[in-house]
């Protein structure tokens, strides 16, 4: 297989960013600024709510692929509601806390209109 010398310097060249552009993410999409967002609104509290439960299906679907036939013990019904519980706090937790950012992407869309 023969390397192109050409195309060897043209994929290893330094990255020269303007002084002046925008932030960009990997896919060289434009990060929206964070400032204006009223986090203490009742349309982000609700915004939030809504990724809280999109994230607790989210976990519980990934819950779903994993076997559990392998337990000594089957907790039955009463298991499957404290799983439930416990998926609901952690997406609570979650949306508060790990910064997915579909909250704001939803507040942002939604106080445009």
């Amino acid at each position: 297989m023969q390397i192109d010398s050409a195309l060897m310097q043209y994929n290893n060249r330094p990255l020269r960013v303007p002084s002046g552009a925008p932030q960009v993410q990997a896919t060289g999409a434009r990060v929206a600024d964070a400032s204006h967002i009223d986090k203490k609104s009742k349309l982000y509290e609700q915004c939030q709510e809504f990724e809280s439960i999109f994230l607790k299906m989210m976990l519980s679907e990934m819950q779903k692929t994993v076997d559990k036939s392998d337990s000594l013990i089957s907790g039955g019904w009463a298991e499957e509601i404290y799983q439930d519980q416990l998926n609901d706090e952690y997406s609570k937790s979650m949306a508060k806390t790990a910064n997915f950012g579909l909250a704001d992407q939803l507040y942002r869309q939604l106080s445009q209109v």
